[in-house]
């Protein structure tokens, strides 16, 4: 009996002396993990900060740098105008484009060949719309006066407005299908025009720099952001 509580103690202080040891190789071992790994934690450093700036910014800011983006506009400018139905302006536009060049070639195509003497490889139905030749004349006049309305109010309508202090870049409608156009102005050179013409929105137009322009008022970040950007006598 003697003997076996003997030998349980000589094991309970062998235990004990082993223990600082192991604690040490465990420790150094940790450090040498932590040495190895600082480089790859300090190329994820960059990648974390993103992640903070991305947890910290709202909706409304990731929209609007998504539209600098989009529009190639610098960092320092602010967005103060957007207007709705972008994508529908870019559909008008592909259509109108499309439209004046299938005008263009079967005029071209008619005036080389006489117009009277050419030989259409199909026939014709008139139908319901059109009774004779001059119907379709007509129906054909009308189509192309309405496409020019269609690209007149395109190339007019601000899709967005940028401001840094008194600059200002305003984006429209390319005049080729998925481009941009640019507009740099100052505040004040923005001036507002009577109402008249055939384009709708009559209360919407303006010039910058006598290049005439639709700005829907409602549509501003602010209320003083067009009066910022008015000319006043």
């Amino acid at each position: 009996m003697f003997l076996l509580k003997a030998t349980q103690l000589c094991a309970r202080r062998s235990a004990l002396r082993a223990l600082p040891s192991s604690a040490s190789r465990v420790i150094t071992s940790l450090n040498q993990l932590s040495v190895a790994s600082a480089p790859c934690s300090a190329r994820i450093q960059p990648f974390s900060s993103s992640v903070a700036r991305l947890a910290g910014a709202t909706p409304k800011s990731m929209k609007e740098e998504h539209y600098r983006k989009k529009d190639k506009v610098p960092l320092d400018f602010r967005l103060v105008y957007r207007a709705p139905m972008e994508h529908y302006l870019a559909a008008c536009n592909v259509i109108s484009s499309f439209s004046f060049v299938a005008f263009a070639g079967i005029s071209s195509y008619a005036y080389l060949q006489h117009f009277h003497t050419m030989a259409v490889p199909f026939d014709i139905e008139y139908g319901t719309l059109t009774a004779n030749e001059n119907d379709l004349m007509v129906f054909l006049g009308f189509f192309l006066f309405a496409n020019v309305v269609i690209r007149l109010m395109v190339n007019r309508y601000t899709l967005r407005v940028y401001r840094n202090n008194e600059k200002y870049i305003a984006i429209f409608e390319g005049y080729l299908p998925f481009t941009r156009r640019h507009i740099q102005f100052k505040g004040g050179e923005v001036t507002a025009v009577p109402e008249g013409g055939i384009l709708p929105w009559q209360d919407a137009r303006y010039k910058i720099n006598d290049k005439p322009v639709l700005l829907l008022d409602g549509n501003f970040r602010t209320p003083s952001e067009l009066n910022a950007m008015m000319k006043h006598e």
